[in-house]
């Protein structure tokens, strides 16, 4: 939008003008304590001010405030509002959500019919869950007449799109018939192999667990099965990886920056984003070592590699104002994609100052399941 100045203080001003994401944006750091003391009730009046400014994102974190009681007391009448809201707005979560709720009853009429048209929608969004849902679907006749190419074309693109997590996911509610999923060993196996092709070692063992049981041997029951994950190496690793970043916030809450320090680095090694952001952050301002700004870009760009929010939003910034980087544009616009991508909500209101509609960007630019 020509000739609106982009420092920091204008985000209030534009709020208060009525500017949908700067309201959005506004709200985000208060709900999250972004620069801003957090406020939960200027939080949830800002999202209010945004929805009714027409800002579908701002829909959809109602839905999920009221749905969840996060910040605002509970209110199932309010999040079916902002759900249906946020669904007719074109947001694909949220067509995802009213779909299921629709199917099994949820603060809504059962109707099947109405639920295949929200997850049809949403799954031609390249919404991830959507596609595997209608697949589902469409493989057991559930508001659609059953049609097994259907699923297999549905189930097929999730394949070519998917990773070793959502693959994971999808087999053990096949295997242990989980949300209302028909219990399907033969279903659990192929999406574990597809993880497990990818070397994903959640699913290797699962696969493993999967075919033994085919085979003839012991069937793990769920609780037998999430012991054994979790003695996974992968599991070990961010267990060692949380308690390392919990502990690094201890010692820098009780102000013993060199214990901090090197906490973080442990976490920052075993590729924590919240630990790597938070070293460049150390690094920024020289807290415990000397200030060196081309590490702490350096960091942030490792982070913003594992999908850390702030350091993808903080290079948005750096790359926008030229500061400690060459100013570009175009980087600029690229990481405050994957950062609102990522729910960093501020970022809608940084895209806003080059396009007129980010939401949109945003869900074309990246294939977000949250």
């Amino acid at each position: 939008m020509p000739g609106r100045n982009t420092n920091d203080l204008t985000i209030f001003q534009d709020a208060e003008r009525g500017d949908p994401y700067a309201r959005l944006g506004l709200a985000y750091m208060y709900h999250h304590g972004k620069n801003i003391d957090p406020d939960s009730d200027l939080a949830v009046k800002w999202y209010i001010k945004s929805s009714n400014s027409g800002c579908s994102r701002a829909k959809w974190e109602l839905a999920k405030i009221f749905r969840d009681g996060t910040i605002a007391e509970r209110d199932n009448e309010k999040f079916i509002k902002y759900l249906k809201a946020a669904a007719e707005s074109g947001v694909p979560e949220a067509k995802v959500e009213l779909g299921i709720a629709h199917l099994i009853g949820d603060h809504v009429e059962i109707n099947e019919e109405r639920a295949f048209q929200w997850i049809n929608s949403a799954a031609r969004q390249d919404n991830l869950m959507g596609q595997f849902i209608l697949g589902y679907m469409y493989g057991n006749g559930i508001g659609v007449d059953r049609d097994l190419s259907k699923r297999e074309e549905w189930y097929t693109k999730i394949g070519l799109r998917g990773n070793g997590e959502l693959f994971y996911w999808i087999g053990r509610n096949f295997e242990y018939g989980l949300l209302n999923i028909k219990t399907d060993p033969y279903e659990a196996g192929r999406w574990y192999k597809m993880g497990a092709d990818m070397g994903h070692e959640k699913c290797i063992l699962c696969w493993r667990a999967v075919l033994s049981a085919l085979d003839g041997g012991a069937r793990d029951s769920l609780e037998e099965r999430e012991a054994r994950i979790m003695n996974t190496g992968v599991e070990k690793e961010k267990l060692v990886r949380e308690q390392a970043l919990v502990t690094a916030d201890r010692f820098f809450e009780e102000g013993d920056d060199e214990k901090a320090f090197s906490f973080y680095r442990m976490a920052a090694d075993l590729g924590n984003p919240d630990a790597l952001f938070t070293l460049a952050m150390l690094y920024h301002t020289g807290i415990h070592v000397k200030r060196n700004d081309n590490t702490a870009i350096a960091l942030l760009t490792k982070a913003s590699l594992v999908d850390s929010e702030d350091a993808q939003f903080m290079l948005g910034m750096l790359y926008e104002e030229g500061r400690g980087v060459k100013k570009d544009k175009e980087e600029a616009i690229k990481y405050y994609t994957k950062a609102a991508a990522n729910g960093y909500l501020a970022a809608y209101y940084r895209l806003s100052l080059y396009m007129d509609n980010p939401e949109i960007h945003v869900r074309n630019s990246v294939a977000v399941m949250r």
